[in-house]
């Protein structure tokens, strides 16, 4: 089952590489085969990777254990919310051009988690702590991290939509003729894209830090409000709640948002690294 897996997973990988050709030949010459050869390849080769994370999952758990969601681990899951989010962008908020750009970033992810060091502990627990292993068995967790991931996913996504807000803006008002300003959707489809993407990302991501946090709560963990990852993830919080409703409201300017959304996309990164970095604390993950 475990070697069954691995097929599948190089499988997936080079489907999505036939993908990601067949869009950017869509991109440079417009054809409608073309598309339809990316969403088609796209849709095989994330029925693949399922049934390789099903499998791999499978497997663990008829040798007694469970899938532990070290770094390689979490960017195949990465890999995997990505294509759902290409398939949010494209059948549900009708922007295909954005959503196919994901298709060669999953197969990237996918590739570099094929390549990446493994650790075999965690440096800096005390002797006393929950192990990460125990605690990652756990589904509660898993659901939890699974949550939080495809949120930051659609965040950061929404997050490169208003940068490339900004640059649309800068280009219309310094008169630039550039191949990427030419290629851009108008400021209205990119504002509306942002928040659409924000808008919906925002509540998985917000649903994943409530069960992180209930689960801090049930087992005790001593000062976890303190932990540096959890500040952030507040701080990640407060940022996209404060966009949405400044965009309710209407009451700056879309640049002004635009460099907020932007803001907020740099302390989701800078979470993400210190989450695989800093060697203590409550909230460990990602270095097993």
């Amino acid at each position: 089952m475990h070697t069954l897996s691995i097929i599948l997973f190089w499988a997936a990988f080079c489907v999505f590489l036939l993908a990601s050709s067949a869009f950017a030949h869509n991109l440079v010459r417009p054809h409608l085969f073309s598309e339809r050869t990316g969403r088609i390849a796209t849709v095989l080769a994330w029925l693949l990777l399922t049934a390789s994370i099903g499998l791999s999952h499978a497997s663990a758990a008829q040798l007694g254990g469970s899938t532990p969601l070290t770094g390689s681990n979490q960017l195949v899951l990465v890999a995997w919310a990505l294509v759902l989010a290409y398939f949010l962008l494209t059948y549900v908020l009708k922007f295909p051009r954005y959503g196919a750009a994901l298709i060669p970033l999953t197969a990237a992810l996918m590739f570099v988690a094929q390549i990446i060091p493994s650790r075999s502990a965690v440096p800096g627990l005390a002797p006393t702590a929950t192990t990460v292993t125990s605690q990652m068995s756990s589904a509660y967790v898993t659901l939890h991290v699974i949550l939080i991931i495809f949120g930051n996913a659609l965040l950061l996504i929404g997050c490169v939509a208003a940068a490339l807000y900004l640059y649309a803006d800068h280009a219309l008002r310094a008169h630039l003729n550039s191949a990427l300003a030419r290629a851009l959707p108008s400021l209205g489809n990119i504002e509306r894209l942002t928040v659409r993407v924000i808008s919906i990302g925002l509540p998985i991501y917000v649903m994943g830090m409530a069960l992180g946090v209930t689960r801090a709560i049930v087992v005790d963990a001593r000062l976890w409000w303190a932990d540096p990852r959890i500040i952030l993830s507040g701080a990640v919080l407060v940022i996209f709640v404060t966009y949405l409703v400044v965009q309710l409201r209407q009451r700056l300017s879309a640049v002004t948002t635009s460099w907020m959304a932007v803001g907020g996309g740099v302390v989701i990164v800078v979470l993400m690294v210190l989450a695989r970095t800093l060697p203590y604390g409550f909230h460990i993950f990602g270095v097993l």
